[in-house]
């Protein structure tokens, strides 16, 4: 009760500040999505993740990550696939994407350190240099030809992607950044809480605020539901030691970068705005903006087909089959 008592007024605070981000939002035009699925009656199929292969990679301060991978029989094209979800994404975000891309490479998904599924002990590190050097050492422990490689991120995955890149001398033949970000989304406020609090703490009084101002940012729908699944599945100690991320500027890495990239863009995204999309772009010389008409396009039948087979495309400029 004492704990409780201790952070309430910042708590109070914080709730009252909630509510001026309705108007922040306000301006965002929602009009009706032809991709989205109905919520009661949409099934996921999941075939790339039930006939995936699962194995842990161990990274080089003993942390474990998991990674699911398909490979095929008959290879004609030898490219390989390298799918990075975002920060603290699950399965359902972008399943139906994965079956629509991995029949036609080897197709390959980790999960990063934040997630439930690491193995990870309170002495391992999560800072910008660690989650870039994550996605360097499994690139070198598959032993991939980075020369047919093209690697996929979404929204924070692909600051850390940036990282691995010019940190590490990551060169992948072609990079997609979805939704990237440039600095952490989550509001001040929220990761004031988070460096004040205890995680025990965390897990049950700031996750519930932080479903709060998803719904006042986003529509209800299959995007509202997801991010709601990944804040339940989230592990409080795993996000606090990833804190330091938050005053992380992916800018200075993006000005750095030259291998080919695609760079989508949604004018109906709140967390992952256009000027994002656009100044990363300006940044990566040569790379290409895709606009997409919103979240379902890129994650649920039957848009996802259509931004599956754009995706597809842009491999087949940079690597031709």
């Amino acid at each position: 009760m004492f704990i409780i008592n201790k952070y309430s007024g910042l708590i109070r605070f914080f709730i009252q500040n909630l509510k001026t981000r309705i108007f922040l939002y306000s301006s965002i035009i929602l009009t009706e999505d032809q991709y989205e699925p109905d919520l009661e009656t949409y099934i996921q199929e999941k075939k790339f993740w039930e006939k995936s292969s699962k194995e842990y990679v161990t990274m080089s301060d003993g942390a474990e990550l998991l990674c699911s991978y398909t490979t095929q029989n008959k290879r004609s094209s030898g490219i390989t696939i390298l799918f990075g979800p975002g920060y603290g994404t699950g399965v359902p975000s972008w399943t139906d994407l994965w079956d629509e891309l991995s029949p036609d490479f080897d197709f390959f998904v980790f999960d990063s350190r934040e997630k439930s599924t690491s193995r990870v002990k309170w002495g391992h590190k999560a800072n910008m240099e660690r989650l870039g050097l994550d996605i360097k050492e499994i690139v070198e422990h598959f032993k991939f030809d980075e020369s047919k490689l093209i690697i996929i991120s979404a929204s924070f995955g692909c600051s850390t992607l940036a990282r691995a890149i010019v940190e590490y001398d990551l060169n992948p033949a072609g990079i997609v950044f979805i939704g990237p970000s440039i600095k952490f989304i989550l509001p001040r406020k929220i990761l004031w809480l988070a460096y004040l609090i205890p995680s025990f703490i965390l897990q049950y009084i700031a996750f519930p605020i932080v479903k709060l101002w998803i719904n006042l940012v986003i529509p209800k729908g299959f995007q509202r539901k997801n991010y709601h699944g990944f804040i339940s599945r989230a592990n409080a100690m795993r996000w606090k030691k990833t804190l330091s991320i938050a005053k992380w500027n992916a800018m200075v890495d993006y000005e750095k970068i030259t291998v080919p990239a695609l760079i989508t863009k949604d004018s109906k995204d709140a967390l992952h705005t256009v000027s994002f999309s656009d100044n990363i772009s300006a940044a990566i010389e040569g790379s290409k903006i895709l606009e997409v008409p919103g979240y379902n396009y890129m994650h649920h039948r039957p848009g996802v087909k259509e931004f599956a087979q754009s995706l597809k495309d842009f491999i087949k400029e940079i690597l031709p089959i």
